[in-house]
């Protein structure tokens, strides 16, 4: 795994100028994900949650513009975890996160670390999906003909 930072995609670059000074860091051999709808996984069609979610998440992200095939592990996993979370809340809502020990001493629940664990991982795959809004304003979604279109025109007329 490499260590560091991530990679900015072209697509960002491009927007924010980085190829008018220097043109040949331009990555032309960029792959691009096929835009359209998953097929939702077996495993999140048998949970009514993670369902619920998985069709959520798609209809948010088609109305973005960024809904890919190739997500459908990434969406599958985010709404598994979404899933587990509510679960786990259910059982340490009320605050009740503490148990005693034989020796009457308190610790914590199983469940308090795991429902922490759940929650942490849906924030990370939210942000790799674009569903924050510290996340939206990094990324860059495809515009559709029409605005193409009008950029174009706009672009013509100011020279």
């Amino acid at each position: 795994m490499v260590k560091g930072r991530k990679p900015t995609s072209t697509a960002i670059k491009e927007a924010s100028g980085a190829f008018i000074k220097d043109p040949q860091r331009k990555n032309h051999d960029e792959p691009k994900a096929p835009r359209g709808m998953p097929k939702i996984p077996e495993a999140v069609e048998a949970d009514e949650v993670a369902r619920s979610r998985w069709f959520w998440v798609c209809k948010q992200l088609d109305a973005m513009n960024l809904l890919h095939e190739t997500d459908q592990g990434l969406i599958a996993g985010y709404c598994l975890d979404y899933s587990m979370m509510l679960s786990l809340w259910e059982v340490i809502k009320g605050g009740q996160v503490t148990d005693m020990d034989e020796k009457g001493r308190s610790k914590l629940k199983p469940e308090a670390n795991q429902f922490h664990a759940y929650s942490d991982q849906c924030l990370k795959r939210e942000a790799e999906l674009g569903l924050t809004p510290s996340s939206r304003s990094r990324l860059k979604a495809p515009q559709t003909e029409k605005e193409d279109e009008f950029m174009q025109w706009l672009q013509r007329g100011t020279g």
